[in-house]
């Protein structure tokens, strides 16, 4: 399906959903399953985003929408921010935005949760410079029924976005071109965020690297962080250290029950541009805290046997029996 054809069929069978009970529609299903393939195709399956949909928890939302969001940022509507389709409460159109997570901006702010919102966007707009300078910035008008609405809500947390009406929606081509582009807005600001390379902690393995591999290397450690690409990865390689073969559990009893860290073996120099491959199976592996450390101040990221070999030779053969053919 094409992205024109499914903002048609959502703008147009959406409000007609809305009269029918939720619960198994064929309209919810097409935002929560059809519209995130379309997204991912659009953005050719990059591994670095995932997409999802939503029409909303238990009922009809009336600001439902579908984004894209980069897993180094966040994989939830509710906090970091991201690429989002956005709905009109009217359906007189959608807007593409850049726009935040609003749960977690109301959690924080409480009552003050809009001005944040404005305030943080105004904060992102100022990092993207003249990248933006053709789009509209500043609030955006989502029709908002209630000034409790999620739409109002979303109205000031818009960083950027571009509006297409109803009856005029843009070609295929320009509407994958517009959404590539703004896939490419949010990695700049990725890549822009102070956190990544600006931190005050820095630890004392990163103090030589240059600026650029420090944020490479910050980009690592943050996608080692992604819980759900965490907690896969433990899943299929298992809770004890594939470096040294050291097991929490064993070793410290229940507190030690299912920790180990997750470790993704893309070397630092590779991590440049949007596509960083995601797989937990191939891509990640599992190591203790230390390995995990030391791992890190050496040339081998991206291999474990490697590190072992130059690094843990000569230690206990038992250790590394039940990791022989990892």
């Amino acid at each position: 399906m094409s992205l024109q054809a499914a903002l048609s069929l959502f703008l147009d069978e959406y409000p007609k959903a809305m009269a029918r009970p939720f619960a198994g529609d064929s309209v919810a299903e097409f935002v929560r399953r059809d519209m995130p393939q379309v997204l991912s195709e659009a953005i050719s399956a990059n591994p670095r985003y995932v997409t999802r949909g939503s029409p909303g928890q238990g009922g009809w939302a009336q600001a439902p929408w579908a984004a894209v969001f980069d897993r180094f940022v966040t994989e939830t509507a509710q906090d970091g921010y991201y690429v989002v389709y956005l709905v009109r409460e009217d359906f007189a159109g959608v807007y593409l935005s850049l726009n935040q997570g609003i749960t977690s901006a109301q959690k924080q702010y409480r009552s003050k949760a809009k001005n944040a919102l404005r305030v943080r966007a105004a904060d992102f707009v100022a990092r993207l410079g003249s990248l933006a300078s053709d789009l509209h910035i500043g609030e955006i008008d989502l029709a908002a029924g209630d000034a409790t609405n999620l739409s109002a809500f979303y109205e000031a947390g818009n960083i950027c976005s571009v509006y297409y009406p109803r009856s005029e929606l843009p070609a295929d081509e320009r509407l994958r071109a517009d959404l590539q582009r703004f896939v490419d807005l949010y990695y700049a600001l990725v890549s822009k965020e102070a956190q990544l390379f600006e931190r005050a902690d820095a630890e004392a393995d990163e103090t030589l690297l240059g600026k650029e591999d420090l944020r490479t290397l910050r980009e690592h450690k943050r996608l080692e962080r992604n819980r759900k690409l965490s907690q896969q990865a433990k899943l299929v390689h298992g809770y004890k250290c594939t470096a040294c073969g050291f097991d929490f559990e064993a070793t410290y009893g229940a507190i030690g029950k299912e920790f180990i860290e997750a470790h993704h073996l893309t070397p630092i120099a590779q991590l440049k541009g949007q596509f960083v491959e995601l797989d937990p199976r191939v891509d990640f592996t599992v190591l203790c805290a230390n390995c995990h450390r030391m791992i890190h101040r050496t040339a081998f990221v991206h291999s474990v046997q490697e590190f072992r070999a130059n690094y843990l030779v000569g230690r206990s053969k038992d250790a590394f029996a039940a990791n022989s053919d990892s």
